[in-house]
Formats: C-alpha cells, structure tokens, sequence
C-alpha cells in the first residue's frame, strides 16, 4: 500500500510538475515548509526511486482531466493554510505535514477523479493524517471513507440530509419547525455548513475527530446516499424525491443538528429575519460541546 501511494503521488508530480510545489505569498512560515518538503521529497525518491509497476492506475491515469485537476488543486491550496496551522501537530516540524496533507489531497483527487475534491475536504483528511501520523494510512483511510460518503458532498446529497432534518424538526418540535418555516423559506438551509463538514469548524477538536469516528463508522449504512451517487456518476436517472425518511437515512450529524437546534430554541424563536439565522451558525463556530448538548431546552 505504501509503495502503491508513493507511485500515485509520483504520477501525478510528473504528468504536472507545475504542482508539484506549492505558491503561497506572504507566509514565510508556510514558505519555509515548502522549502523543506521539496528537500525532504528530493531525499527520497533519489534513496528509494518510484517505479511504475500498477499498469492499471497507470493506464487509468492517462485519461485525467486537466482542467478538473487544476480546479482542485486551486481549491486544495486555498484550504491548505487554513487547516488547524496553529495544532501541536502541524507545528512539531515547522509545518510541513500541511504539505504531507495536500500531496494526500492532490493524489485523492488526481486519481478519483469520479468523486474530485470539495472544499472541507482537508478537515477530514487532516483528522485522519492527526490520528495515525503516517501519510500513507491516512491517504487510505481518506480514500475509503470518501468512497462511502462521497454523495454527501454532491448538491443532491447535501439537500437530502436538509430535506431529512426538516422532516424530524418538524416531528420533534412543530413549533420550532414552523417559526423557521415562516421567517425563512429556505427552512433549514442555515444548517448547511453542519451537514456538509459535519461540524468540524463548530466543535472542539477532540469533539469534531469524535464526530468524523462515528461518521466513518455508519458511512456503510447509508444506502439512498449510496444510490443518489451512483446515479450521478453512472449518469442514470435519479429517483423521484422521497417524502418519508428511511431510518439509515437519520445518521449522526442529522440528530447533532437537530439537539443545536432545540438547545438554542428559545433564541431562535425570537429570530424575525433570515439573516438571523446564518448569524446564529456563524456564532455557533468552534462554540458547540458535545456534553452539552441534551437536546432539550422545551419548557
């Protein structure tokens, strides 16, 4: 597996060598990383020269679209320097696993070009990259979680998990529900940012790993999901819009929502503009705790 990501990565160096370092203006601590990472890069592949031994992601790599991977590419760079800089972790060596990051990044999107990168993508790849300190073991792990979750991430899955929190907001707490419904015709559209990146700017962060653990551990269950991005890529037609909600459909992060929603319902019921809404998420950033959170502040 090692030696399989180590090929990838030198793949996609040499197809564009142009990416291969990465631009940044006015960070000299990010600079200074680049720097050595380029050395560190250098150093081991002239001790351990990659050879192209996997004919079949070879073969498959030659279709890559050019286009698509510089898209990613600007946006994995525009998330790379953003990505928890200020962790233990990232500073122990001055940075440069901000770098082992988005070579794990660019391999992702370079060789899964199906699912391609969305901007958040770096939180979950930066948890596992944390928890297992080795950059190979995370680029699999990121690569088998995404592989399962990939339709969250699609404008179809992403509405789906809305479409679902409305419909339980709307059997736990009516009340609730109908407020927002009337002040807002967007509903729920407020929770995005929580379903898309499943919290991961709004909690602590040994809170947010925990959240990315049981979110890796019911990816498999998720089966509409599974069905909605199959569809996509193998350009069959979508089914029709569900109105009910399959109970695989309800994972962890849709109940997370719901409990923020009713442990801050007296403040929301208050709320008489939209905008009062996406100012209340934007608040919640790196606020919520998962002890706290009892879901229910009804009087």
């Amino acid at each position: 597996m090692a030696s399989q990501y180590q090929w990838m990565k030198h793949s996609w160096k040499q197809r564009f060598p142009w990416a291969a370092t990465m631009r940044t203006q006015c960070d000299f601590e990010l600079s200074l990383a680049i720097q050595k990472h380029n050395e560190d890069q250098r150093e081991m592949e002239a001790a351990n020269p990659p050879t192209d031994i996997y004919s079949e992601n070879s073969a498959s790599f030659q279709y890559v679209n050019e286009q698509q991977f510089q898209k990613a590419l600007r946006d994995i760079d525009a998330d790379i320097p953003r990505t928890d800089r200020h962790r233990t972790f990232f500073q122990r060596e001055g940075l440069v696993k901000l770098l082992y990051l988005r070579d794990i990044l660019i391999t992702f999107a370079a060789f899964h070009q199906e699912i391609g990168y969305c901007r958040g993508m770096h939180y979950f790849a930066s948890r596992f990259l944390e928890t297992l300190d080795s950059e190979t073991e995370a680029f699999w792990c990121f690569v088998g979680y995404m592989r399962r979750s990939a339709w969250g991430f699609t404008t179809t899955g992403v509405r789906r998990k809305i479409q679902i929190c409305e419909e339980l907001l709307k059997h736990v707490d009516p009340e609730l529900y109908d407020h927002i419904e009337n002040v807002s015709k967007e509903k729920l559209l407020f929770c995005l940012r929580w379903l898309l990146l499943l919290f991961q700017k709004d909690l602590e962060h040994s809170d947010a790993v925990r959240v990315l653990e049981i979110s890796a551990l019911e990816s498999g269950k998720m089966n509409f999901g599974a069905w909605i991005w199959r569809t996509r890529r193998e350009g069959v037609a979508a089914p029709a819009p569900i109105t009910s909600v399959d109970r695989d459909e309800i994972t962890f992060e849709v109940l997370l929502c719901i409990a923020v929603l009713i442990q801050n319902r007296k403040q929301l019921l208050q709320y008489q503009d939209v905008n009062d809404f996406f100012l209340f998420t934007q608040r919640m950033q790196g606020r919520l705790q998962l002890n706290m959170l009892h879901g229910d502040e009804r009087p």
